[in-house]
């Protein structure tokens, strides 16, 4: 077998300018498979990534925009329910049976901030209870967490995330400095950081947000001093951390037929499942890499055509070279091989040449319009056995060609 395909590899050697042009179908055809999947598996990584950063084993209530709603439809909604509130957490929180955490949240808009940071915009400003943040992401990198005892009594405390402690104190340690958010001060007790890596992003049409620019105080005693209105939401978010992904289905429909007698059905929240959304993700992204891949593929069937057509003629221009081997002892099982070993090297070679493409247009693709892409290894294997594959599934018919020639007539072709 190493002598045939060394005997193949001469032979493709002696004819550079044809056989690099028989291996430019298989070359675009891989770089185009490459460059598809790439797209698609950046697309992937991404999507998994933002969805992590909303917690697979959570699933979250979010306070409904009524502002995007007709306005005498959104005052009856606000009739029949007040929005989220405390008192919906304390009802998950009873009759939840796998929940770890249920708390709530509620996000304010202040007028003045000392420190001043460099963009307010940049900074958010939350009330959390210990529920709530023990169902996020959140790691404590320095000082101390918010308490149930800080939440009883309405401490002036807070924690910064650790972009918003860089935009308030810059490089000076915000431990135990003060911060005034309109008429209140509370002093930084603890560092955080999103641990899911978030910067914020939107996925599924679901916006996340990057915690690392939260200053968060505990919810009692942001509820109390930014003082929210009768006709205003008390919590802008819930969130409920469950044991095990299969929990998550069951809990979720339990959950909302609790809202739905609390809140008398009205139409206030909305429920995130973020292991549904991965799963709408991935049903998605398979449908892409199918339709992509097709197209990809349409590509690599002329790159093999091509292969097929060059390898005919070179049996036409190698008739008497092939009637002389086996004049001389060749089977046709051994012109089969020689002819099925050129055209594998072909291939493969165009193949590699086409993985190399493939990361070159991954790379552009990245710089130029900011996507995120990603080339597994597994997607480098497949690309290489597939134009191997191709190279003799379309070699086969030249091969057979060749070692079925008559030795006699072939010898007198000029």
């Amino acid at each position: 077998m190493n002598d045939t395909l060394k005997e193949g590899w001469r032979g493709l050697t002696a004819h550079r300018a044809r056989s690099f042009l028989s291996g430019l179908g298989i070359l675009f055809g891989v770089a185009a498979l490459i460059g598809i999947l790439s797209i698609g598996e950046g697309a992937r990584r991404e999507q998994e990534q933002l969805i992590a950063q909303l917690g697979i084993l959570n699933f979250q209530l979010r306070a409904a925009d009524l502002s995007d709603m007709d306005g005498e439809r959104a005052e009856e909604i606000r009739r029949i329910s007040r929005g989220l509130s405390r008192r919906d957490v304390n009802a998950l929180r009873a009759e939840l049976p796998d929940a770890a955490h249920v708390g709530g949240m509620r996000e304010f808009k202040v007028y003045a901030m000392v420190p001043r940071p460099n963009q307010n915009d940049d900074v958010r400003i939350i009330g959390a209870d210990p529920g709530y943040l023990a169902a996020t992401s959140l790691i404590r990198t320095a000082g101390r967490p918010l308490t149930e005892a800080d939440e009883a009594a309405r401490a002036q405390v807070a924690l910064l995330g650790s972009d918003a402690a860089l935009e308030l104190f810059g490089s000076d340690d915000p431990l135990g400095q003060r911060i005034r958010l309109g008429d209140v001060w509370v002093t930084v007790v603890g560092l955080v950081q999103d641990g899911s890596g978030g910067v914020g992003d939107a996925v599924e049409g679901v916006d996340l947000d990057n915690r690392n620019r939260d200053i968060i105080l505990p919810l009692s005693t942001a509820l109390i001093r930014f003082n929210v209105s009768d006709t205003e939401t008390e919590l802008t978010e819930i969130q409920v951390a469950l044991t095990s992904t299969d929990k998550v289905r069951g809990h979720t429909r339990l959950a909302r037929r609790i809202m739905d007698r609390l809140h008398r059905e009205a139409e206030d929240y909305e429920m995130i499942v973020p292991l549904k959304l991965l799963e709408q993700s991935q049903a998605q992204q398979r449908i892409f890499n199918i339709v992509m891949g097709l197209i990809a593929g349409i590509s690599l069937l002329v790159g093999g055509i091509g292969i097929m057509n060059i390898m005919l003629a070179s049996v036409l221009e190698r008739t008497r070279e092939i009637g002389i081997r086996l004049a001389v002892g060749a089977t046709p099982r051994d012109i089969r091989l020689l002819f099925l070993a050129e055209s594998s090297l072909i291939s493969l070679f165009g193949g590699l040449l086409g993985v190399i493409a493939g990361f070159a247009i991954s790379g552009l693709v990245s710089v130029f319009t900011g996507w995120s892409t990603a080339v597994s290894p597994q997607m480098v294997v497949l690309a290489c056995v597939i134009s191997t594959l191709e190279g003799m599934l379309f070699g086969y018919i030249p091969a057979r060609r060749a070692s079925d020639l008559p030795p006699a007539i072939a010898v007198r072709q000029s």
